[in-house]
């Protein structure tokens, strides 16, 4: 079983390019893709099923959603999780993961709750999220988006640089492939 996590600094940085671009180059994984959302004003409605609201999975590859994003790239499974408040709804991604192996997360705060065999940081503008904090501290990598500038990095973390989060270079995929042992069923 392979867990890879992507975060990034900002938004619009290019994690979901880059979930899809991981899919693409490693499709033997067969991956479940994840991402996750957040709406930190206020909880989810109590009339509407709880896991209803919280995770959807998509069906449809295409262009139209991350999700529908996700499956077009290649992943066998795409699921959005929707988060109210600051809590990751953990059990409920357990549940609608059932027995899938290979999944990887597009999310700073699912670090706070899975223990992932690879995480990935994403910086691609001068934006910094609070979460990107913590998720940075944990990350095995920094891919850099376009040259952009960024201070802080913890040392001894590996550095690739991107032109764009869609043409990831064939040793980061090497490096990636590597760290997860080729653990594809």
């Amino acid at each position: 079983m392979a867990v890879v996590v992507v975060g990034g600094n900002g938004k619009d940085v290019g994690k979901t390019t880059l979930v899809c671009a991981v899919i693409s180059a490693l499709r033997e994984f067969e991956w479940t893709a994840v991402k996750i959302t957040g709406h930190d004003h206020g909880p989810a409605e109590e009339s509407s099923s709880p896991m209803q609201l919280l995770v959807r999975e998509e069906t449809e590859p295409g262009e139209k959603t991350d999700t529908a994003r996700y499956l077009a790239a290649g992943a066998r499974r795409a699921l959005l999780v929707t988060r109210f408040g600051v809590d990751v709804p953990v059990e409920e991604i357990r549940t609608a993961l059932g027995e899938d192996r290979n999944v990887i997360f597009e999310s700073n705060r699912i670090v706070d709750v899975v223990k992932p065999d690879v995480c990935v940081a994403l910086v691609g503008s001068q934006e910094r999220k609070p979460s990107f904090d913590r998720f940075l501290r944990l990350a095995d990598a920094v891919l850099i988006v376009g040259g952009a500038a960024f201070a802080d990095f913890p040392e001894g973390i590996s550095r690739f640089e991107l032109d764009a989060a869609d043409r990831i270079p064939e040793d980061f995929v090497s490096w990636l492939s590597d760290r997860l042992g080729q653990e594809a069923p």
